[in-house]
């Protein structure tokens, strides 16, 4: 197998999630955001049942906003969005647990990425975490063994290049240029998920 070439042209992920047909775009964002909105519940003491129904609920949010999906960098990140609607549904749900008036807000296609909460730190790297570990999970089965090899030791365990070269028998400008290759596709990846510039994944 050879390395596989990344098609630039291919729409972002938020994008192909305006078509309702587009089956795998939605099984790909349930799969990637799913998990860490229902971690985030659970951060909240919220219970595993509850926390999952909330989880849906705010996919269900996701669902009827993107159909007008419109992304404007300039307006928010859509990590900062997807922490405000979280937030939001996870307030409404203890609102009506306790049998109060629930959270009151606009979530509609107006109000996307107009982000009135600063997420907290923790769900930043849980957002990062989780969205570079599902684009590692993606990219690999697309490199060689050798490639992938040179880029997981040397970027992923920060091991010397100089090091992985005398363990594969390939040179050092083999491991450097593999490692490069990975990390472009890499963050290509990122950008396909999240549609934000990924910098926590650096070309290095």
């Amino acid at each position: 197998m050879t390395d596989t070439p990344f098609d630039s042209t291919h729409p972002s992920l938020l994008v192909r999630l305006r078509d309702a047909q587009d089956a795998e775009a939605w099984r790909l964002f349930v799969a990637t955001y799913a998990p860490l909105v229902y971690g985030a519940c659970r951060r909240e003491h919220l219970q595993d049942a509850d926390a999952a129904d909330v989880a849906q609920d705010v996919m269900v949010q996701v669902a009827r906003t993107m159909r007008t999906f419109e992304y404007d960098r300039g307006r928010g990140r859509f990590r900062d969005w997807l922490w405000t609607v979280t937030r939001h549904r996870i307030t409404r749900f203890r609102a009506k647990m306790n049998q109060e008036r629930a959270f009151r807000t606009s979530e509609g296609a107006d109000a996307l990425l107009m982000c009135t909460m600063t997420p907290d730190p923790e769900w930043i790297a849980e957002f990062n975490a989780q969205v570079l570990r599902v684009a590692l999970e993606r990219v690999r089965p697309l490199f060689e063994a050798a490639t992938w090899h040179a880029f997981e030791r040397t970027w992923s365990h920060d091991q010397p290049p100089l090091e992985v070269a005398a363990e594969l028998g390939l040179p050092i400008e083999g491991i450097y240029a593999a490692r490069s290759r990975v990390l472009k596709r890499l963050r290509e990846e990122v950008l396909l998920l999240a549609e934000d510039v990924p910098e926590f994944v650096p070309l290095r």
